[in-house]
């Protein structure tokens, strides 16, 4: 193993004109666009080995948790096996609403899942002058459903508005499942 000549992208990236910034990030979207195009041994929601795996934003990870036969088995995981036909005389409420329509949507079909990072952020991402020569801290890494990659990187950044407001540039944005979040997280 080697050291690896760099900086940051957080200490670089008041430093870097926008046109710099502009190549880094065209560098991030070819290294997304390669790490999508990654066959998946299956469609399970595994790590990089196809075992368990952690996340951060999801307390119950620790120690671990998966691997999952399915995005579908991997949503009701994540929602403790919650499915709400199974509570027909619960009160209809707001709250209630949001969880059904977040349901409907994780029990949809979601495609193969995607190779993810898991936890990309600007102090993973290793720069020297507008060229990214690394990206560090893969422990998160798997194969998740095709919008993990988005909603990781903007929650696990709650704190970094900056970092936020430039995904869209690097990252196919996922709204919808960006918002079902906090109901998940309820």
């Amino acid at each position: 193993m080697e050291r690896i000549r760099g900086e940051s992208l957080a200490a670089a990236l008041h430093k870097l004109s926008s046109k710099e910034l502009e190549n880094v990030f065209a560098q991030l979207r070819q290294i997304v666009k390669e790490l999508r195009a990654l066959k998946p041994p299956s469609n399970a929601i595994q790590n990089c080995a196809g075992g368990t795996w952690r996340d951060s934003r999801i307390p119950r990870s620790n120690p671990r948790f998966g691997p999952f036969i399915s995005s579908q088995e991997f949503h009701c995981w994540l929602r403790e096996g919650l499915r709400p036909e199974e509570h027909p005389d619960r009160q209809d409420d707001e709250d209630w609403q949001e969880i059904k329509k977040m349901v409907s949507s994780q029990d949809r079909d979601w495609g193969p899942p995607v190779f993810t990072h898991g936890d990309l952020n600007p102090f993973n991402i290793l720069v020297r002058d507008d060229k990214i020569v690394g990206i560090i801290d893969w422990e998160f890494a798997g194969w998740y459903p095709c919008y993990w990659k988005y909603t990781s990187a903007w929650l696990g950044n709650k704190t970094r508005k900056a970092w936020q407001d430039v995904l869209p540039k690097f990252l196919e944005p996922w709204s919808e499942e960006l918002d079902m979040e906090p109901t998940r997280q309820k």
